[in-house]
């Protein structure tokens, strides 16, 4: 049934998705720049959120979101980029035959699921109830959109000045020539752009891709605004499983040590070291988003399952771009999507085999424990 969401849905959805986006997807105060922006041009949000079941068949379903470096994307106003690469999308719909009229999240991140939900009311369209990943990922190819069989081309990418460039594949599955262009692209326009593509129907969106995801973040964002208020003293991740549908499991409280990073190629790579309460000392190896866990030696779990972190005194879920040394805070792991595993555990470990050695991993997958 659609749904129309408020100011406070807004926000329970923006850092819901941050602790689903897997320390990637855009940082919390993204997002909340974002809404603040539009309420502040454009008064109290009413945005027309609807189920993949109440889409026109017949019409069309587009991502937006930022490419880039986290880094570069905080403290800018990310609108007219978002909007501009739509904009340019739809232009190349148009010429193609079809009807693009509605906004969908690439991916689950307190910034990356809310652009598309600030185009959509930029340009008085519904956004769907479902994102591209089910959680945040590093790359084009990494996304349950080309892991399950979907296009990748057409696509659009913009800048703020709208400088627009228009992508088309000649296999239009290549998610991985699309991103060696748009990381090119994205650097030539000072490591953050907008891009709009993965064009969907209401079927393809329903068999293969997140579905119920942007009201699971919502979800996920009330249930963060109950433990504020009730218990802080258990590690929020055990609060979550026990107080949602979700299945999600505390790893450790403790206090980050060392966290070293680099930025090339559009990515953020590096390690995150917690001292953890128990004793143990908890290693999280990322490129924008958190792949890989140890505890001492051993690796509790790796990607595509969700390996998140919230901080415990600021009370927020971090991105990999928000975590510094000292904070203290909670490490949680989440199960992802059960569409991910359509093809097979060694298929996707394949899909996630270059990330691991981009972090210098060389084992395979290790699902999250039952």
């Amino acid at each position: 049934m659609a749904k129309t969401l408020t100011k406070q849905d807004c926000i329970n959805v923006i850092y819901g998705a941050t602790v689903l986006g897997a320390g990637g997807g855009g940082s919390a105060s993204g997002g909340m720049d974002l809404l603040n922006n539009y309420i502040k041009e454009h008064g109290e949000p009413e945005l027309v959120m609807i189920p993949t079941s109440e889409m026109d068949p017949t019409a069309y379903a587009a991502v937006t979101a930022g490419m880039g470096s986290p880094v570069a994307l905080k403290d800018k106003d990310f609108t007219p980029y978002g909007v501009n690469a739509y904009n340019a999308l739809v232009d190349m719909a148009a010429g193609m035959g079809r009807k693009l009229s509605y906004a969908l999240p690439v991916e689950m991140g307190g910034f990356n699921t809310f652009v598309p939900m600030l185009i959509a009311m930029m340009n008085k369209i519904p956004v769907i109830d479902a994102d591209g990943a089910a959680r945040a990922v590093p790359a084009l190819d990494t996304l349950l959109l080309h892991v399950n069989g979907l296009d990748t081309s057409p696509l659009a990418m913009a800048d703020q000045n709208n400088n627009r460039l228009t992508i088309e594949l000649a296999d239009p599955r290549d998610a991985g020539e699309a991103e060696v262009i748009g990381r090119n692209i994205c650097v030539a326009f000072g490591m953050m752009a907008g891009l709009a593509g993965w064009m969907v129907t209401k079927e393809q969106i329903e068999a293969a891709i997140g579905n119920g995801t942007v009201t699971r973040a919502m979800k996920v964002g009330e249930c963060m605004d109950k433990y504020k208020k009730e218990d802080t003293t258990q590690n929020f991740y055990d609060y979550l499983a026990a107080n949602s549908e979700l299945k999600a499991k505390g790893i450790c409280r403790g206090k980050i040590t060392k966290v070293e990073t680099k930025t090339a190629g559009g990515f953020d790579y590096g390690t995150a070291i917690v001292a953890g309460e128990d004793g143990a000392t908890y290693k999280v190896l990322f490129q924008n988003e958190n792949l890989v866990i140890y505890k001492d030696d051993t690796v509790l779990m790796t990607v595509p399952d969700i390996i998140s972190f919230y901080d415990i005194e600021a009370q927020i879920p971090l991105t990999n771009a928000d975590t510094v040394e000292g904070q203290y805070v909670d490490i949680g792991i989440i199960e992802v999507d059960e569409r991910w595993w359509k093809k097979g555990e060694d298929y996707i470990n394949e899909i996630w085999k270059p990330y691991f050695a981009n972090v210098e991993y060389t084992g395979k997958i290790v699902r999250y424990p039952d």
